[in-house]
């Protein structure tokens, strides 16, 4: 008997060709050799399959493996197909070996076969029964992780799936995938601070021929790092070294409950690359940081809890070598084009691109790659507008050991684009792989954008239903050989169903409430929203559906019905009471088309109904706020056009809209807004710090009729930090009823028909930037606000209020500090600010009977809000 063997396991040895086990087994019926006819030259005898087996088997049939072979009774034995089979069977993923034996069976009269026609003797050809030896895997019954203090089950079971890892049930097991859990927990306990933990798993046998893997999983001891020290550095002190690592720095602030205590290997090469990007940013090209030397140390340490005592504990002293090298300076700089021959220095057209590179300062190479960016940007704008491919720019630095210098060298070349090949989605399981393609940007057989990748996974996250995918879930390999990209993208789906907390402070006071939303619950990837969210001043309800990729474009479609009720608190001397109530009623449809990755036009169409109460009742002859009904019922249909744009640093939004007219209904206005934001990185701070800057304009008119006081801005702290709703508008005269022959007035806020306003800060995060590259979670800003507001008489129809002097158009201001957290659940954030009011109305006003009136404008205020301000 032969036997072939192909066993799975850590390690496999070559497999042998059954022809050589064969020609051992082969042999003729009892003839002599001389009576014995040779088979011709171009045929070799081995034998015939007289019967196939399948032993070892106790859930799979024997007829569901024939249909995976390709061995059959009666026909040649043929050595590669058998080990053609083997490799299927063992492509199964069923068993755990599988071997081959080859039995030679006796020749029968009934099994001769007549040789060549030319011979005088039958020749007779060897019988075997081929018989599969396997060994079943036994079916996962279950799953269980014991023995471990640090990593409760709940944490393991959710920390393998963003792992990748995925251990199914009623499925025979998967040995590598179990493996890999094990390495997994112990990756996970390391990075807890359990260096030496390790894993054991065990299999414990249950009826019908299933097990449960057991993880026995032992923590060990808690070791964290004591110590991180510098050897060879003479420029730097340890200290400063120290400062520039971020993941194992034991001196930092609250360490170790941060975690920045603990070591990994992983941890421990980030910042170590770090300290290498600090040299060469700071004169020092040549730096190397070596291998680091890692040892244990045992020593006491001093617990307090739930006693002051000392008792022995593991530690690390982390010794890292640094090898300097001498200071080099910037030197010559060019700019150079393959394309054209063009060749500039510092001193001529491309020196406002080079102004950050300074000869005779020290060489900082990350100064070098932000011109490189800014001459490549520069570049892509200008082939942008003319319709050609945008060139790539190498940055080239030389060094130059004899004046200590380093001379760089812009190249500008033609581009030459990675074609991405292929895009793959990992993790997927509610929403399907065209769900993640239509969003993702990037197109396979286009050419390989990282800005567009990275605008795409923002938007896969947008919606709430996937978590921000990380740096490590996005894997790009490059095929240089071929110029293209392979793209393996891991996503984490949350659900689809999602409830959110919302509200906050603004225009409309303080509000809090609930949203609902639900993604592709009739399957054609529609999001139905449902939205609560109310205060003493507003209430708003809305019951929404929209749809992405209409009718297989890049277009959205959205439907909307809402009920909004507005109930302002404005500022005056009426006890800050309420100058009317409006509720409004209707329907909207909105359409949205990506023009281009970062550029958005929108068309939307609204119908609603509106009825608002006044609380203030005005003599017909006096031109008062509103007219002499107390009680008013609008009907809008309007149309908007909306563009937005958002680039790398810098966003845009117009918007316009009209009712009324051939639109139908009574109510006559145009809307229009604009608003401009750009982010700057400050360059002082290494670009960890950044300025932002806003305009925003909004404008209503009415072109028919009055402007009702309900459509009117009563802009406050959504444009100036600091300011009540209301208190940017102007001032009216007002004269309530009483009694005849006195007058008595009062001033009220009537709202603006015009508001502005520019914003400044300075933004500094608290920590770092996580690894999917998105906002810090803490960030505090210093500010500066300022804006007003307009009634123009002729944007108002016929009926105009008289206006308080010297309140139209008064300039507003506020600065202060604003702290900024975002919430890791919610993935929302909170805005907490305090601002002083250096430009206010402080003074006070003479009204015509006399008396006075002083603008409730504050000092300084405390507020907060949820959302970003912009």
């Amino acid at each position: 008997m032969g036997i072939y063997c192909f066993n799975r396991g850590p390690s496999r040895a070559a497999l042998p060709l059954v022809l050589a086990l064969l020609a051992g087994a082969t042999a003729w019926s009892a003839q002599s050799p001389a009576s014995r006819s040779d088979p011709p030259p171009n045929r070799r005898l081995i034998g015939i399959i007289q019967q196939i087996e399948f032993s070892g088997l106790r859930r799979i049939s024997a007829a569901t493996l024939r249909a995976h072979i390709h061995s059959r009774e009666g026909q040649p034995l043929d050595p590669a197909v058998i080990e053609s089979d083997v490799r299927a069977l063992d492509r199964l993923n069923w068993f755990d070996s599988v071997r081959v034996a080859l039995e030679e069976r006796p020749v029968l009269l009934a099994d001769l076969r007549l040789g060549d026609a030319s011979s005088d003797a039958p020749a007779l050809e060897p019988m075997f029964r081929l018989i599969f030896m396997l060994e079943e895997r036994p079916f996962l019954a279950g799953v269980e992780f014991r023995g471990s203090r640090a990593l409760s089950d709940e944490r393991i079971r959710a920390l393998l799936p963003q792992r990748g890892i995925t251990l199914k049930e009623a499925v025979p097991v998967n040995r590598t995938d179990v493996w890999r859990a094990s390495r997994a927990i112990e990756a996970a306990l390391g990075d807890l601070g359990y260096p030496q933990a390790a894993v054991r798993v065990r299999y414990r046998e249950v009826p019908t021929a299933a097990a449960r893997a057991i993880f026995e999983v032992q923590d060990g001891p808690h070791i964290t790092v004591a110590r991180v020290n510098f050897k060879g550095n003479r420029i730097f002190s340890d200290r400063k070294l120290r400062k520039q690592m971020k993941r194992v720095a034991p001196g930092a602030r609250l360490a170790g409950l941060r975690g920045k205590d603990i070591y990994t290997p992983a941890r421990l090469e980030e910042d170590l690359e770090r300290v290498g990007e600090y040299y060469r940013n700071h004169g020092y090209p040549e730096a190397r940081v070596g291998r680091p030397e890692v040892e244990t140390i045992e020593t006491r340490v001093r617990h307090w809890l739930p006693v002051p005592r000392r008792r022995a504990a593991t530690r690390f002293h982390i010794s890292v070598p640094v090898q300097e090298g001498q200071v080099y300076r910037l030197g010559d700089v060019r700019v150079r084009s393959e394309m054209t021959g063009e060749d500039f220095d510092s001193r001529s057209a491309e020196a406002l691109v080079l102004r950050r590179l300074k000869p005779a300062e020290p060489y900082s190479q990350e100064e070098v790659e932000r011109a490189r960016e800014t001459l490549a940007h520069r570049r892509a704008r200008a082939s942008g507008k003319a319709g050609t491919a945008a060139p790539e720019v190498d940055a080239i630095p030389q060094l130059e050991p004899e004046t200590r210098t380093v001379r760089v060298t812009f190249r500008v070349r033609e581009a030459h684009p990675y074609i991405v090949r292929r895009i793959e989605f990992l993790g997927a399981k509610r929403f399907n792989d065209r769900y993640y393609r239509r969003r993702i940007l990037l197109k396979e057989s286009e050419p390989f954008d990282p800005n567009k990748l990275e605008l795409g996974l923002a938007q896969i996250a947008r919606a709430g239903f996937i978590r921000p995918p990380k740096k490590e879930d996005v894997r790009v390999r490059f095929d240089e050989a071929r110029h293209m990209v392979d793209l393996t993208i891991r996503v984490e789906e949350i659900g689809r169903q999602k409830i959110s907390l919302v509200g906050g402070h603004g225009a409309l006071g303080s509000t809090i409430g609930l949203a609902y939303n639900v993604f592709d619950l009739f399957g054609g990837e529609e999001l139905i929203t449902a939205h609560i969210e109310g205060g003493p001043q507003s209430l708003q309800m809305l019951l929404g559906v929209a749809k992405d990729g209409l009718f297989g474009t890049r277009a959205s479609l959205g439907l909307s019905l809402f009920h909004n009720v507005i109930q302002p608190n404005l500022p005056g001397p009426s006890g800050r009471g309420r100058l009317f109530t409006s509720r409004s009623s209707g329907f909207g449809a909105g359409w949205t088309y990506p023009l281009a990755s970062s550029d958005t036009l929108g068309l939307n169409y609204q119908l609603s109904d509106t009825s608002t109460t006044y609380n203030l009742a005005l003599p017909p002859a006096l031109a008062g706020i509103v007219s002499n009904s107390l009680r008013t019922s609008t009907s809008s249909r309007s149309l908007g056009l909306t563009e937005s744009h958002e680039g790398e640093r810098n966003r845009w939004d117009a918007s316009a809209s009209v009712s009324g007219g051939w639109l139908g209904g009574n109510e006559n206005l145009l809307r229009s807004s604009l608003q401009y934001a750009r982010f700057q990185p400050d360059p002082l701070s290494r670009r960890r710090n950044s300025w932002a800057f806003r305009g925003y304009l909004s404008g209503v008119s009415s072109y028919r009729g009055d402007l009702p006081l309900s459509s009117r801005l009563f802009a406050g702290d959504e444009l100036v930090r600091g300011f009540r709703p209301g208190e940017l508008s102007p001032y009216a005269l007002v004269s309530p009823a009483s009694a005849p022959g006195v007058s008595v007035f009062r001033a009220q806020a009537v709202g603006a028909d015009l508001a502005g306003a520019v914003n400044a800060e300075y933004r500094m995060p608290l920590a770092h930037q996580n690894a999917s590259g998105r906002a810090p979670r803490a960030e505090l800003a210093g500010f500066f606000d300022t804006g007003s507001g307009w009634l123009l008489p002729g944007w108002l129809g016929p009926n105009r209020p008289a206006l308080l002097e010297g309140t139209n158009g008064a300039l507003r201001a506020s600065t202060g500090v604003e702290l900024r957290l975002r919430l890791p659940v919610v993935e929302q954030t909170v805005r907490v600010h305090y601002s002083m009011n250096p430009l206010r109305l402080a003074e006070a006003f003479a009204l015509p009977d006399g008396s006075k009136f002083r603008p409730p404008d504050r000092r300084a205020a405390f507020g907060w809000a949820l959302g970003n301000f912009f």
